[in-house]
């Protein structure tokens, strides 16, 4: 489930992005006050996710831990529950912040947060609509 190709070459991907903007923004071609921790974040994500994928490749005991957790129903379970809470816990702040910003007179901040409490009530509305009609 876990061992292909296209993982193992998205990775060695990210890597390639991440040295090629850490050495454009050394060169000075990019912005290095952002470019530089971009470009290394990425190298490092990509490297880790190479020595991921190259340890599933070999350990037969590492890749029955990750078949296990990425096929189990409990953790589906817990996923779902902690992104449904997630959820949750994202509108309340966004309508704590929104009250917030209108008190203090911030506008702009108050329709920043007005446009993703939206949004994720849309996409809310539109998964709910989804899920039932499938189940």
């Amino acid at each position: 489930m876990y061992y292909n190709n296209k993982r193992l070459a998205l990775s060695v991907f990210w890597i390639v992005l991440g040295v090629a903007l850490l050495a454009l923004s050394i060169a000075g071609k990019l912005d290095p006050s952002l470019y530089a921790g971009m470009g290394g974040a990425l190298a490092c994500v990509g490297t880790f996710q190479v020595i991921r994928n190259l340890r599933y490749r070999k350990d037969t005991a590492y890749r029955e831990k990750i078949d296990v957790e990425l096929s189990d129903e409990r953790n589906e379970y817990l996923r779902m529950k902690s992104w449904s809470l997630a959820g949750n816990i994202a509108v309340l702040i966004e309508s704590i912040g929104i009250v917030v910003a209108m008190i203090t007179g911030q506008e702009t901040v108050q329709l920043v947060l007005s446009y993703s409490m939206c949004l994720l009530l849309v996409a809310y509305w539109a998964a709910f609509y989804i899920l039932a009609r499938k189940y």
